[in-house]
C-alpha cells in the first residue's frame, strides 16, 4: 500500500500518513525531510479507540483516545511542548 497523507484536523504542523487501514505515521511538519526529529510516533486504531506511540521525546511512550478525533487534538496539544 502506498503511503499518503491524509487530510486531518491536526493542523499545518502534523502530518498523518495512512500506512494500513488501522495505522498512521505522525510526522511533524516543522522538521526537514530527513530530520530524525520528524517522526512523531504512530498511532493504531485498537479495540474501538486509538493508541498513540510516541518517539519523541522519549520513545515506547504511548497515549490512549477514544476517538480518532480526540487523538489528533491530543497528538497538537502534546507536539506545542515539544522542542
Amino acid at each position: 500500500m502506498k503511503s499518503q497523507p491524509i487530510a486531518t484536523p491536526t493542523g499545518p504542523e502534523v502530518e498523518l500518513v495512512r500506512l494500513s487501514e488501522t495505522i498512521w505515521r505522525v510526522c511533524d511538519c516543522r522538521c526537514e525531510d530527513g530530520d530524525t526529529r520528524k517522526i512523531l510516533g504512530y498511532l493504531q486504531q485498537l479495540n474501538g479507540g486509538y493508541e498513540m506511540l510516541w518517539m519523541r521525546p522519549r520513545a515506547g511512550v504511548s497515549q490512549q483516545y477514544s476517538t480518532f478525533a480526540a487523538a489528533t487534538e491530543g497528538i497538537n496539544r502534546r507536539l506545542l511542548t515539544l522542542p
